[in-house]
């Protein structure tokens, strides 16, 4: 069943057609019964890559050369704690050398962790914000926000930059259909988490900061082998299990290698899919569950696949192709309603009538090519990320509620929304360095094009709308109240950048860089059915910029062990366009809505430092931030349920992070991450013109995030034999956020909903206790050990009294496990 899943996934990755339900069912396996079968096939299978491994690697050892290639993580002697090297630099360097705040995950500490996905990630990397924010529940859980450092928009080009290696894989903001991919957790070198703008380096999309998964390189020298399998049940949910190998070594001794990586995951689900009837109240009608239509109804399966070469045909040339494959399918969204759920007794549901599933296959072949010249190292990366997400919403209770004024449609008003994003980017970077990193002067310099094309649709059938609206008879047979065949952007950049470090002693240095771009960018938009009352929507708008992006940095380096530094550095994004709103949207509003936005950006200040003490046993790395994001791209939300992206202003953000490792003894090692947020609008901004002017946001509106993020961990590894036995604790606490965001804000109506609350307190528990020997690390662990069930976010379909269904996302329930993994 699984290996029919997986072909069936690959297959529809690469030649993606529209499912129909009945081939859908087939193809997930949407039937129960068959999860346990699935869940046994998994295990057996790890069981039998963890058995393997141990024999490949001694058989086949011995072919190895002497030495291995460089890891990504050094194990000092003398009990110290490890050291990671990092390319934020885009060389390679230890992450205390690095003089900008990062945090980074080795593959061991992403496992020791039980971190599987982004939102894993984000809940231990300081500054680091990630929302699930379907915003109504007409939308499935690929929805998101990322943020670093409050840095958060949701319109427009990403603040943040997500690569895989040296390719960006980031989307658009594209009406409401565009999603953003992310790949899973497994088989990486490692994580970066870059905080600051990455302007200089990264260019157009890192505005707030970066976040790199790197993936292991071939070796040319041993052989390598890493599985992982994992099975774990949800508390009054479904079983999460996976299971995954990766193998590789060298084809031919120091010239030619290869890696090579599978795994599939499925999480399990924990809210029930169910029918209801109305009551009536004095006030509103009360929704009750009649019975489950589907029970734990939110479960996703993930598959991955990577497969990759180096050659080394002489000393001065590598050559590096792979290929990373993913398929991401929810079967439903994890969204619940809140009149209709208890969380505090794990009871979650929704009422939809249908499912809100998408499946998301994507691939992203790739080449590096690195060539050691006399005068310095040219690296060349060329990418090409593919992708045909597309998903299937129940639009019901949003149609009735923004159209009809009513939140709890009966079983007869079915609107069903049907989602593509198309994503196809190519990207090529050349870049040409020094050699030599202990030369009183080092530099680099490089090329960067890409030609990055992302196109959304969405068509939405409800065969009673019309009647309903009492628009003129004939309708359409198929119920077609809604097309939207395109709504696309293209973004072509072409740019130069470069960096010079000048050491003025052996501890004072400074580096200065520059980025120069030329982007040009074309959005066309195409819409038309009675949802806009009749209206037809088609025009396309275009725009052309010229950012430049410096890098100062300043840093003193008195010995090996510490580091300080000083720098300024700019983040940047460019404009887009908007969709012509049809005359329903507009009415409330003084001004016609912009048919552009422009480009915003951002100049960040820090001063930080790394110190390494206690004969590097206690790390301390710290930092401090002042930043001015000007002309600010936001989506406004309007009554009719449309909306548009305007400049809304300029924003002050400050705060700063710390992160602390302390080895306390050769069992316990002890850690410690905060980071405190605050970021702002400074002034009113308002549409003007005819009548009452319409506040956009309000000085002192914020950011969405929350203002303190502080995580503490303690292992304790318990000393003595071969077989090394030890207990892990890992907690999180946020706390809330109380200022309100331009949309909570009264001051902005009618364009807001004041009833909604600000992110909440977050308390999460991980506990995980097991044991390792002989490359095997065999744990039991519980996840969300407290049950911590207060959404982390909530929402309604439209800003008005009569609307009173409320949405509710939040975590999943405790969740109690076991865990193998075996490396070599």
């Amino acid at each position: 069943m699984m290996s029919a899943r997986w072909i069936s996934d690959i297959t529809d990755e690469m030649d993606v057609r529209w499912p129909s339900a009945e081939s859908d069912r087939f193809i997930y396996g949407q039937d129960e019964g068959a999860k346990p079968v699935r869940a046994l096939c998994c295990l057996l299978l790890a069981a039998a890559g963890l058995m393997c491994l141990p024999a490949i690697s001694q058989a086949q050892g011995v072919a190895g050369s002497t030495g291995a290639d460089q890891s990504a993580v050094a194990k000092p002697s003398g009990g110290g704690l490890e050291e990671i090297v990092v390319t934020a630099q885009r060389h390679e360097e230890r992450l205390t050398d690095v003089p900008m705040s990062i945090t980074a995950f080795s593959q061991e500490q992403l496992d020791t962790q039980g971190l599987k996905n982004i939102d894993d990630l984000s809940r231990l990397s300081p500054g680091l914000t990630f929302i699930r924010n379907g915003f109504v529940d007409a939308f499935n859980d690929e929805q998101s926000d990322i943020s670093i450092r409050g840095v958060d928009s949701n319109a427009g080009a990403a603040t943040t930059g997500i690569y895989i290696d040296d390719a960006p894989i980031q989307t658009r903001h594209l009406n409401f259909g565009s999603v953003s991919p992310y790949p899973a957790l497994f088989d990486l070198d490692r994580v970066e988490v870059l905080r600051g703008p990455q302007g200089t380096l990264f260019g157009a999309g890192s505005e707030g900061g970066t976040v790199r998964f790197i993936t292991p390189s071939p070796s040319l020298t041993t052989y390598q082998g890493y599985a992982r399998t994992e099975v774990a049940q949800i508390q009054n949910g479904g079983l999460n299990y996976e299971a995954g190998a990766a193998f590789g070594g060298p084809i031919i001794d120091h010239v030619l290698g290869f890696r090579i990586s599978a795994s599939f995951r499925e999480d399990g689900g924990w809210v029930d899919r169910v029918n209801y009837t109305t009551v009536p109240t004095a006030t509103n009608p009360l929704p009750v569950s009649t019975g489950i239509t589907e029970k734990n109804a939110n479960w996703k399966d993930t598959t991955t696949l990577r497969a990759a070469l180096k050659w080394m045909p002489n000393e001065s040339l590598t050559i590096e192709p792979s290929v990373f494959v993913q398929t991401l399918h929810l079967n439903d969204t994890s969204v619940y309603w809140l009149s209709l759920s208890n969380p505090s007794r794990n009871v979650y549901n929704n009422g939809n009538a249908q499912r809100d599933s998408s499946t998301d296959p994507w691939y992203l072949p790739s080449l590096k090519v690195t060539w050691a010249l006399p005068f310095g190292q040219l690296v060349s990366n060329t990418s090409y990320l593919h992708r045909k997400q597309h998903g299937v919403s129940d639009y019901s209770e949003f149609v009735n509620a923004a159209f009809f004024g009513n939140p709890f449609p009966q079983a007869a008003d079915n609107a069903t929304a049907f989602f593509q994003d198309n994503q196809n980017n190519f990207t090529e970077e050349l870049r040409l360095s020094s050699l030599d990193l202990q030369a009183r002067v080092q530099w680099s310099a490089g090329l960067f094009y890409s030609h990055a094309f992302e196109n959304t649709t969405e068509t939405i059938l409800d065969p009673s709308f019309g009647a309903l609206e009492g628009f003129t008879p004939p309708y359409r047979p198929d119920g077609l109240i809604y097309s939207q065949p395109v709504f696309s952007m293209l973004d072509k950049q072409i740019a130069a950048f470069g960096e010079v470090t000048f050491k003025f002693t052996n501890t004072f240095k400074a580096t200065a860089g520059l980025r120069v771009a030329k982007v040009d960018y074309t959005g066309v938009a195409q819409e038309s059915g009675l949802f806009l009352f009749g209206a037809n929507v088609s025009g396309s708008n275009s725009g052309s910029e010229t950012p430049v992006t410096p890098r100062f940095v300043l840093n003193y380096q008195p010995d090996k062990d510490s580091l300080y530094y000083l720098s300024a550095a700019k983040g940047y994004r460019p404009g887009g366009a908007n969709p012509a709103l049809p005359p329903v949207c507009t009415a409330s509003l003084p001004t016609q809505v912009p048919s552009t936005f422009k480009s915003d950006s951002l100049w960040q200040y820090e001063i930080g430092s790394k110190n390494t003490l206690l004969d590097r046993r206690l790390q301390v790395n710290a930092s401090v931030y002042y930043f001015r994001w000007n002309s600010i791209q936001q989506f406004e939300y309007l009554l009719c349920g449309l909306g548009f992206t305007p400049n809304q202003g300029d924003v002050v953000g400050r705060g700063g992070d710390v992160e602390v490792q302390w080895r306390a003894s050769d069992g316990l090692t002890m850690g410690l991450t905060a980071a405190y947020t605050d970021s702002y609008y400074t002034s009113t901004v308002s549409l003007t013109g005819i009548g009452q002017p319409v506040n956009l946001v309000t000085k002192g509106d914020h950011l969405a995030a929350s203002p303190w993020n502080i995580n503490t961990s303690a292992e304790y590894i318990f000393k003595g034999s071969t077989r090394l036995p030890y207990l892990r604790l890992d907690y999180q606490y946020t706390t809330a956020q109380n200022s309100l965001i331009p949309y909570q804000d009264a001051a902005n109506l009618p364009n807001a909903d004041p009833t909604l609350p600000g992110l909440p307190n977050i308390r999460v528990l991980g506990i995980r206790a097991g044991m390792r020997f002989s490359g095997f690390d065999v744990s039991a662990f519980m996840q969300n050990a407290l049950n911590y069930h207060t959404p982390t976010y909530e929402n309604r379909d439209y800003p008005a009294s009569f609307d009173t269904n409320y949405y509710g996302r939040g975590l999943a329930p405790r969740t109690i496990g076991l865990t193998a993994t075996y490396r070599y």
